[in-house]
């Protein structure tokens, strides 16, 4: 195959953080021309680098969330910045953005002024909690929004913290939201000349991965206990869970009692399995989850990982180890999802794209501030003396 899936689709970037710039990354990925647009101060995970580590002068969480795109910085604060802007929407496919709702429609990039100019353009906002509403102007932040979706009360123990997910769960998941939404609205204005606005907010994408609880209490009115155990969630009952085993950690996710019985050799696991009381007797099932939890931890401490994954595989009973970075980069089912980047102050690894198209493509990584400016003013028909204008003046950088 000579081309990728998306040669010949431009999409402009106007996102910061981490939902955004993961959802037109991964358009990237597959091909496509992004255009990341910054302001003169960047996006500002350029300035927050996770565990202090720089790769040079970039932020690592920047180089990882950017790659596979283009460069340009351009001040919106400026009149003529805005005709360099539309220049570009006319070229564009895609436009995706994660500024508050409000932000937008003052800046003039909200969907209503850009169709007007590109009827086409397919157009992805993405937001905290939607675009109207009481929570419209709160800091759309994956914590905030683990916290108040109620994810972060299904983990933890009884007398315990809530547990949040201690990854940015919630923007991976709303970056997918908008990258499928962008490729459906390709696909519809490619049949009717015509884009649509989308809506994503990382609140949805909390809820949605939540279906299941949230749809049972709306049924049923009953919220699941926090036990003195800390369950990996409080609607995942025993066994299912993390045990410390003679040498690190194992997790169950699927197991039947008597299987267990019979792999520990203990009958009264099986026993204790059918005295299950039932779910609407809150604290007799809390009491009984407690007591299968602390008997299979019992069980499971006697053992080191690799034999309890040994005893208990060919029992259809799932585990897997609890592994760390480190153990994960060792293994060899990691090797083919990582890849090696070049970059000016030396080559990074990182992983490669989630999506696979079945070639080998190679990874560009993320643009320095404004490292395409120049080139993409050209493109846009800009001639030699407008573009050292622009610079001059500090339209662009």
């Amino acid at each position: 195959m000579k081309s990728r899936v998306l040669d010949g689709v431009q999409v402009l970037d106007m996102t910061l953080a981490m939902a955004g710039p993961l959802a037109t990354s991964r358009l990237g990925d597959l091909g496509a021309d992004v255009i990341k647009v910054e302001s003169p101060t960047g996006d500002f995970s350029r300035h927050w680098p996770v565990d202090g580590y720089w790769h040079g002068q970039e932020s690592n969480a920047f180089l990882m969330l950017n790659r596979n795109k283009r460069g340009v910085c351009i001040d919106l604060k400026q009149e003529k910045s805005r005709d360099i802007l539309i220049e570009l929407v006319k070229r564009s496919d895609i436009l995706v953005q994660n500024y508050r709702p409000r932000v937008a429609k003052k800046l003039g990039i909200d969907f209503e002024t850009l169709h007007k100019i590109n009827p086409r353009l397919v157009y992805v906002s993405i937001s905290g909690y939607g675009d109207s509403g009481p929570m419209v102007d709160r800091p759309g932040q994956d914590l905030l929004v683990q916290s108040f979706s109620g994810l972060a009360f299904n983990g933890g123990s009884e007398d315990g913290l809530p547990q949040p997910s201690p990854v940015y769960m919630i923007d991976t998941c709303a970056s997918h939201l908008a990258a499928e939404a962008a490729l459906a609205g390709y696909i519809e204005a490619a049949r009717t000349g015509q884009g649509r606005h989308f809506k994503v907010s990382l609140l949805a994408a909390a809820l949605e991965i939540q279906i299941q609880e949230i749809s049972t209490y709306l049924n049923t009115g009953r919220l699941a206990p926090r036990s003195a155990y800390p369950f990996a969630s409080v609607y995942m009952e025993p066994p299912y869970g993390i045990y410390r085993t003679l040498n690190g950690y194992l997790a169950i996710a699927q197991a039947r009692f008597p299987d267990l019985a019979k792999a520990f050799g203990e009958p009264d696991l099986a026993v204790l399995g059918e005295q299950a009381p039932p779910h609407s007797d809150l604290e007799a099932r809390k009491a009984w989850r407690d007591r299968v939890a602390k008997r299979v931890s019992d069980y499971v401490a006697r053992y080191t990982t690799e034999d309890l994954i040994e005893k208990l595989t060919p029992l259809d009973i799932w585990v897997n180890p609890v592994m760390n970075y480190e153990d994960l980069a060792k293994h060899p089912q990691f090797a083919p999802l990582c890849r090696t980047v070049e970059h000016k102050s030396g080559s990074y690894r990182t992983l490669a794209p989630a999506i696979d198209t079945m070639e080998r493509t190679e990874i560009t990584t993320a643009p320095m501030l404004g490292e395409h400016t120049d080139a993409v003013l050209e493109e846009l028909g800009y001639g030699p003396a407008a573009r050292a204008a622009f610079f001059a003046e500090g339209t662009v950088r």
